[in-house]
């Protein structure tokens, strides 16, 4: 639910339109964000009407708007306005998700991607009283994690090194 309601924003955007003024005078007269002014004004100008918050998209919307965005070289936020998206930085969300696991994970549905096992697979009793079994499944699970945590410091190393090197080529230009 939106923390302002329609004809409080309405009454702004009118008082910007029709008054002459400005976002940022608006902004100390409501005692509200500059950037969710400007943005119901944008909302109003484009749609006549205030963008509602959408809690799911499809995997080919969030293509559709990366690929817009892309060749249109428009920031997250004035994309987020054409499509009536609510929050810009949802826009970059799907942006990172992409990059780091590709068209695929656009269309992944919301929430956990595995089960967690209904029973533990560390036994409730002290080390040295478990059998064989039981410790191969630990050994196991321990090996798993450990490959899961360094493959995810090296992802790290390596966006950390591309950032730098981005950084560098900037500041030679």
């Amino acid at each position: 639910m939106s923390k302002y309601s329609d004809e409080i924003k309405l009454k702004i955007v009118l008082e910007h339109r029709n008054e002459k003024i400005g976002w940022r005078r608006l902004k100390r007269k409501y005692g509200i964000t500059g950037s969710l002014i400007k943005q119901w004004i944008w909302q109003y100008e484009l749609y006549g009407k205030f963008t509602k918050p959408t809690q799911h998209f499809s995997g080919e919307f969030k293509l559709k708007v990366l690929n817009y965005q892309q060749e249109h070289n428009l920031s997250d936020y004035k994309t987020a306005l054409i499509f009536g998206i609510t929050h810009s930085s949802t826009i970059g969300a799907w942006r990172k998700k992409f990059i780091t696991g590709g068209k695929e994970a656009l269309f992944r549905e919301r929430g956990r991607l595995t089960k967690m096992p209904k029973k533990s697979l560390i036994p409730n009793k002290p080390r040295e009283e478990w059998t064989e079994q039981e410790e191969l499944a630990f050994l196991r699970m321990e090996n798993a994690f450990l490959k899961k945590y360094l493959a995810l410091v090296q992802e790290e190393e390596k966006q950390q090194q591309a950032k730098e090197k981005e950084k560098s080529q900037l500041s030679e230009n």
